[in-house]
């Protein structure tokens, strides 16, 4: 009777073991097209024995049935952390391009038309202005042309620099997005534990919520996570933790410094600092090129770029490395040393953000090609030892051997009849071009000419002035011709006349307008002067440097569209292969259904037989 009632049971266990099977396959089959969804199958295992016999040739066993032993997804977990890197290098590109075509917009177009006709323009300028100096008009056109040339300038890097500041939105919604995601997982994380804190079942529908989360957060950022023996996961950011167990830690938005308006993400309750090294290019083999959080950080950078931003290799050929005709190694090797520290800190800052470095390209070139007209206009000289000088304040103001100062023998004077001196075309909002100097007597340069204005104050004293030159400073914005920082000098758009276009009287030149400025203008212009990049020597004149500029823009957009498809293949090709293991597939699900009805039903037959032989043994007992 034992026997034939243990028989009962393991039936019994057939029933269980095939309902639940049954209900497996219509959850699987209900999920078709549920996001996320991964496919679940039961694990069947042996109950425990029964001992019958025991010899010393073994045990004599009974089986007491079958069990359902688990439920378990269906996942590849390589699979998963290969499509989740892959899809965070697809966001990170997708960004990098985005920002080549916003910045193709406000050049102009693809070929840069707008601003290349600005270009246009002031060389057309100064060709007319070349062929009639004398003409009023054609001088009031050349100023307008300048003024026109360097409000387009501006407008083209304010356009810059505002789409860099108005990534702090987009910035921001990223790091809130990235808060959330890691809220939830913590909150999974302890349905989970929870769940299965029991050992009978797996929490399979949680954790396909909390894979959907973690495909999401693949997409803004870069990641590493385990899991541990509760089936809580612990997710890790550049070593950061963003998720442990039940807790979640969260990001939050900090200006770069005081004076760049720029966000980037700090930790804020887990005593780490920045998110990201933003100092730092992307790569490939570190797998820095990910998520679409650092995409953006990357294609912004860190700052306003100027020309100063742009690392330039030291000339052998410079006058400075050979002085009285021997080459100056040693000077020459200090500064290649620091041009090398430069260009490191510029690869890995300024020239790893697209934006920067069109931004330095673009300062660049108007650096190049105002201040070639302002020194053409007002040339410099340099005095041949340190001296002392009176300010227009009354202040005492030092000034070494070799410091810049007008060349007044040399440079043009204007139309008025002072003749005056030492205004340059484009000015720096900051500080004027010179700060003249009252000084003790007269002095000359190395090659004898004089470089002090001698003139007559109130009282009938002979005056002698300095024109001592304001120095651009790196550290102070306003002391450089950069183009934020750039205008046309009100004293030439108050009164036309006293732009320098005369010869000198003081180099023997009478009422004479000055032909030799435009051939020197039109000459620099055709000059290769200028790189685009300090890791090349190719250097450009400058309607090529900006055709160029343009074109480099276009490549490197084409680059990055490139490795975009690529990558959109990549991902896809994973997610296939994990659908393939993971996704539900309707046909083999109706075959399971199929399988486990017949197994069912064949338990179902068993009891029935085992049923019917207990009656026949009770009925013939009785």
């Amino acid at each position: 009777m034992g026997s034939l009632f243990t028989s009962f049971n393991v039936g019994v266990s057939g029933l269980h073991a095939a309902q639940s099977g049954l209900h497996t396959t219509s959850h699987n089959l209900a999920n078709v097209k549920t996001p996320g969804y991964t496919r679940q199958q039961n694990m069947q295992a042996d109950k425990m024995y029964q001992v019958h016999k025991s010899t010393d040739k073994g045990l004599m066993q009974i089986g007491l049935g079958t069990k359902v032993d688990a439920i378990r997804q269906i996942r590849d977990h390589f699979l998963d952390k290969e499509y989740r890197l892959e899809v965070s290098r697809l966001t990170f590109y997708d960004k990098q391009f985005e920002t080549v075509t916003e910045i193709e917009d406000v050049l102009g177009e693809m070929e840069g038309v707008e601003f290349n006709n600005a270009l246009t323009d002031m060389w057309a300028h100064i060709q007319s202005l070349s062929t009639d100096p004398s003409n009023v008009t054609e001088r009031q056109l050349f100023i307008s042309g300048a003024e026109s040339f360097i409000n387009k300038a501006y407008d083209v890097y304010t356009a810059l620099s505002n789409y860099q500041t108005g990534l702090n939105l987009e910035i921001s919604k990223q790091v809130d997005k990235i808060n959330e995601i890691g809220e939830k997982i913590a909150k999974y994380n302890l349905m989970i534990s929870q769940a299965e804190a029991s050992g009978l079942e797996n929490a399979n529908d949680y954790r396909d919520d909390r894979n959907l989360l973690l495909d999401e957060l693949a997409e803004y950022t870069y990641y590493v996570y385990e899991e541990d023996i509760d089936g809580k996961i612990q997710v890790y950011i550049n070593n950061a933790p963003l998720v442990i167990e039940g807790n979640s830690y969260h990001m939050k938005c900090e200006q770069i410094d005081e004076d760049t308006p720029m966000y980037k993400p700090v930790w804020a309750d887990n005593g780490y600092g920045d998110v990201y090294r933003l100092d730092e290019a992307y790569s490939h083999e570190k797998k820095t090129d990910t998520g679409s959080l650092l995409g953006l950080l990357t294609a912004r950078g860190n700052k306003f770029a100027n020309y100063l931003d742009m690392p330039v290799k030291p000339d052998r050929e410079d006058p400075k490395y050979n002085p009285g005709g021997v080459f100056d190694q040693n000077a020459y090797d200090l500064d290649y040393k620091k041009f090398s520290d430069e260009l490191k800190v510029f690869n890995n800052t300024t020239g790893n953000s697209i934006l920067t470095k069109i931004e330095t390209q673009f300062d660049v070139l108007i650096h190049n090609i105002t201040t070639m007209i302002n020194d053409i206009l007002c040339p410099n000289s340099t005095v041949t030892a340190a001296g002392t000088g009176t300010d227009a304040n009354g202040n005492t103001v030092n000034f070494g051997a070799g410091a810049k100062v007008l060349d007044v023998t040399n440079c043009l004077v204007g139309t008025d009849d002072e003749g005056t001196i030492g205004e340059e075309l484009f000015a720096r909002k900051g500080v004027s071009r010179y700060n003249v100097l009252t000084v003790a007597g007269p002095m000359t340069d190395a090659n004898g000419n004089t470089i002090t204005q001698e003139t007559t104050d109130a009282n009938g004293n002979t005056v002698y002035k300095l024109y001592l030159y304001n120095e651009e400073d790196p550290d102070e914005l306003w002391t450089q011709y950069s183009i934020r920082d750039l205008e046309i000098n009100d004293k030439i758009l108050a009164n036309y006349s006293i732009l320098p276009v005369k010869e000198n009287p003081l180099a023997g030149h009478t009422d004479v307008y000055s032909q030799q400025m435009y051939t020197d203008m039109l000459s620099f212009w055709n000059n290769k002067t200028a790189s685009l990049d300090p890791n090349i020597l190719t250097v450009y004149k400058y309607d090529d440097y900006y055709d160029q500029m343009v074109g480099a823009l276009g490549t490197q957009g084409s680059v990055w569209y490139s490795i975009l498809e690529d990558q959109i293949v990549e991902t896809e090709g994973f997610e296939d292969k994990r659908q393939q293991i993971a996704g539900v597939s309707t046909d083999e699900e109706l075959v399971s259904l199929l399988q486990y009805q017949h197994a069912f039903n064949a338990a179902s037959r068993y009891i029935n037989t085992i049923d019917e032989m207990l009656q026949h043994i009770i009925e013939r007992l009785s």
